[in-house]
């Protein structure tokens, strides 16, 4: 019986040395091709509050569910900051008032939230997609 015609106790081939290798440089390659793309993916994420400033008890915020748009290569989704568990953005409101005026509402727009988030380490290739604009009540 010749090696190719050779098999095992189920009757099954064994399959040879070159398909196994050839289906393995095809994997290679597939993954390469695949997490080497830019992709753009839009995912939500829960607003959490805290640090409310001296004499402030509560806050509302108008939104509790923000949409951020991602851009970036495939690899770099295997992050842990995009799985569902981790979606969750602390938002120390102290930090995020620090420069405007004292008042009871503060309004904050797709840009502002944006600038403040890269400050908090996102990617800067980040967009807020959904609200347009975000108000935070002190109480």
């Amino acid at each position: 019986m010749s090696e190719e015609l050779k098999k095992t106790k189920y009757g099954f081939q064994v399959p040879s040395f070159a398909f196994i290798a050839c289906l393995l440089i095809s994997a290679i390659g597939w993954c390469i091709l695949n997490f080497s793309k830019e992709y753009r993916v839009t995912l939500d994420y829960t607003l959490v509050c805290s640090e409310l400033p001296e004499g402030k008890k509560s806050v509302i915020t108008s939104d509790t569910i923000i949409s951020l748009t991602f851009y970036t290569r495939g690899l770099n989704y295997l992050n842990s900051k995009y799985s569902e568990h981790n979606r969750v953005i602390n938002v120390p409101i102290s930090e995020l008032i620090k420069n405007k005026p004292k008042r009871s509402a503060y309004t904050f727009s797709n840009k502002e939230m944006r600038d403040f988030l890269i400050g908090q380490g996102y990617n800067d290739l980040m967009e807020v997609t959904n609200p347009e604009i975000v108000t935070f009540y002190l109480k």
